[in-house]
Order: C-alpha cells, then sequence, then structure tokens
C-alpha cells in the first residue's frame, strides 16, 4: 500500500469517527432533551394534582381544631332515580325495613346512569337503600343553612313518647335528611329493580345502593337497648287481630279491577290477594301516631263507625296503600277491622 493510499485510509477513518462521535452526542442530546421534558410533564402534573387535592381538602374540610364556619359545603350528589313505592303517605309506612315483606317498591335507573350499573347486583338477596327523608317537615330549615330548628331529642313510639337523642334512633328528622334501609331484591331488570320490604315512601329520591353482605353486615355480634326489640306480642305497637268487615273482599275486588284500568292508580301488588297480605301486615302494627294512640283521637270525625253508627269504643282512621284508600276502625280491645276500600285518585299524582 502507497503512502497516498494510507493517508487517505487515515483520514476516512478518523472523520467517520467524528462524524459517529457528533452523531452519537446529538442522539444524547435528543434523548437527555426528551427525558427532561417528561421530567417536566411529571412534575406539572404532580403539581397539578396537589393543586387540585389541596383545593379539595379547602371545599371539603376545616383545619384541625377550627371552629365550623356559617357556611356549609355542597356536595355533587344526584339521585340515581325516584322510588315509586306502595306507601304514599308517612302514615302507614314501616318504621322499620323488612317488617312489611309484601311491601313493593321500584327503582328505576334515571336517563344518564348507565344499565351495566345493575349487572351482578341479581347475585345478591337483599341490599341497602339509601335515599333522602324528601318528607322531612324539618328540610326548610335545612334549606336555609338555620341549625336553630335541630332536634336534639324525639319522642319514641315504643317508649310511649319518652324522648331520645335522635342519634340513637333513626328518625327522619335529622341534622343531614338521608335514609339508610334494607330491602329484598324481588327482581332486576334492565334499568329497573323490584324491592320488597323497603319501609321507603313514595317519591323518595334514592342516592345509591349497595349490596347487602351477609358476613359484613349482618356477622357481628351487636347489642341495642332493651326498648329495641322486635315488634313481637310483648310490643306496645303489637296489633293482634286485624280482619276484614263482609263485603270488603268483594269491594276490593271491584275496585281492583277499577284500578287496572286507572292509569293514575295503578298499583304495585299483582292482585288482591297480594294486597290484603299487604293491608294486613301494615295494620299488624299500630301505624298511628303517638298522639292519636295515647290521646285516642280519630283521623275521621270520631267514633262514627262506617255503617253509620254511633260507638264510643271505636275510633276510625283511615290508610293510602298501593293506590287503594282504606278505612279502618279500632277498637278499646286493640283490635282492627278494616270497613271499606276505595281507590286513592291521587297515587298516580305521585307517580307521574
Amino acid at each position: 500500500m502507497s503512502s497516498y493510499a494510507v493517508l487517505i485510509f487515515v483520514v476516512t477513518a478518523v472523520f467517520g469517527y467524528l462524524v459517529g462521535k457528533r452523531r452519537g452526542g446529538l442522539d444524547s442530546q435528543q434523548s437527555q432533551a426528551v427525558a427532561e421534558r417528561e421530567r417536566t410533564l411529571r412534575k406539572e402534573e404532580r403539581a397539578g394534582r396537589t393543586r387540585a387535592e389541596k383545593r379539595l381538602r379547602e371545599l371539603t374540610s376545616q383545619p384541625p381544631g377550627a371552629a365550623l364556619k356559617e357556611d356549609f359545603t355542597v356536595y355533587p350528589l344526584k339521585p340515581i332515580g325516584i322510588l315509586q313505592s306502595c306507601f304514599r303517605q308517612r302514615n302507614g309506612t314501616p318504621r322499620q325495613p323488612l317488617l312489611v315483606p309484601a311491601a313493593k317498591a321500584r327503582l328505576k335507573l334515571r336517563p344518564g346512569i348507565p344499565h351495566a350499573c345493575l349487572e351482578g347486583l341479581q347475585g345478591y338477596s337483599h341490599c341497602w337503600i339509601i335515599y333522602i327523608f324528601h318528607r322531612n317537615t324539618d328540610l326548610q330549615d335545612l334549606w336555609r343553612g338555620d341549625d336553630r330548628g335541630l332536634k336534639a331529642k324525639v319522642q319514641v313510639p315504643k317508649l310511649n313518647g319518652q324522648r331520645v337523642g335522635v342519634f340513637a334512633t333513626r328518625t327522619p328528622h335529622r341534622p343531614n335528611p338521608v335514609g339508610l334501609s334494607v330491602a329484598a331484591i324481588h327482581s332486576v331488570s334492565i334499568d329497573t329493580i323490584i324491592f320488597r320490604g323497603a319501609d321507603v315512601v313514595d317519591g323518595t329520591p334514592v342516592l345509591d345502593i349497595k349490596p347487602y353482605i351477609p358476613y359484613v353486615d349482618g356477622g357481628v355480634r351487636a347489642t341495642a337497648p332493651e326498648w329495641v326489640k322486635d315488634d313481637n306480642e310483648g310490643s306496645v305497637l303489637h296489633i293482634a287481630d286485624v280482619r276484614l268487615a263482609d263485603g270488603v273482599s268483594a269491594t276490593l275486588q271491584q275496585r281492583w279491577q277499577e284500578s287496572l284500568t286507572d292509569k293514575a292508580a295503578r298499583p304495585l301488588c299483582d292482585n288482591p290477594a297480594e294486597f290484603t297480605e299487604l293491608l294486613v301486615q301494615v295494620l299488624s302494627r299500630d301505624i298511628r301516631s303517638l298522639h292519636q294512640r295515647l290521646q285516642h283521637v280519630s283521623a275521621v270525625p270520631q267514633h262514627v263507625n262506617h255503617r253509620g253508627g254511633s260507638d264510643p269504643h271505636v275510633s276510625q282512621y283511615r290508610v293510602m296503600l298501593d293506590g287503594m284508600d282504606v278505612l279502618y276502625n279500632f277498637d278499646k280491645s286493640g283490635s282492627i277491622e278494616v270497613v271499606d276500600v276505595d281507590i286513592d285518585r291521587l297515587y298516580g299524582e305521585t307517580n307521574s
């Protein structure tokens, strides 16, 4: 190899080395730039998340030890649906869940809630219903944010009016009108759940439903005060004798057929026999107010029975159930006789 060829080889090698080094440097610089950009983005993301978390803490909490201010936090709660229940009024609605197994309620998801939310729920026998006490008579004070009207104690029916702290009861009159009930799941369709045993009034806004898990929800060895017992024969609310007067069953059959063609009064019960079962279960626990029960005050003209006579030992009341207006007599011995059934013409207005 000539000296000229050797020189060309050396120059070419050195030039290739320098070009490769520069290219490697450029690649390294580009890699460093990309890495730096990723670090910057992660830093900005962390900073944004930190700001969001800080803002959330400011909106939803107070610093430790700080006094609560007059203004209150509003949380983004929106009902998932409105419950259609066989109980149009608070009167007659059971005071506890599952006491009236024949009671039916229907929840249809509102538009915007995906139907897939219900997938898997049919595998459970019961669920929790979380809802708003929309018939709470204290609701106006709560809307105004006025705490002066809050009740610290309420009268307990089982204690014949003795007062107990609100948080030791399940009264609807609470600082926050939120209800919690367990109900049996009767059926689950595309966007609708049918419950049994729910103690929830018609038109109730439902916030959420959660499955009842037996080993967690029912597996604890819980205790309660002596007055919180099952409504057995020893309870002051127990009614031993509930019967239908002569001719009432026939009247119910007739009114039932009429209700099937009346859009405003279509019942949740499937037939008159199922409604009769519901009626007896509801009346088997004294549904009268504490004042009516202790003072023997009638809800309609006092001591006038359905047949037009007058009996000083009988008071007459009415209850609205599943589209029916039920009239019943309550005698001093503690027995109930259902004396008339008619269609509740206002029932459909709460469901429309």
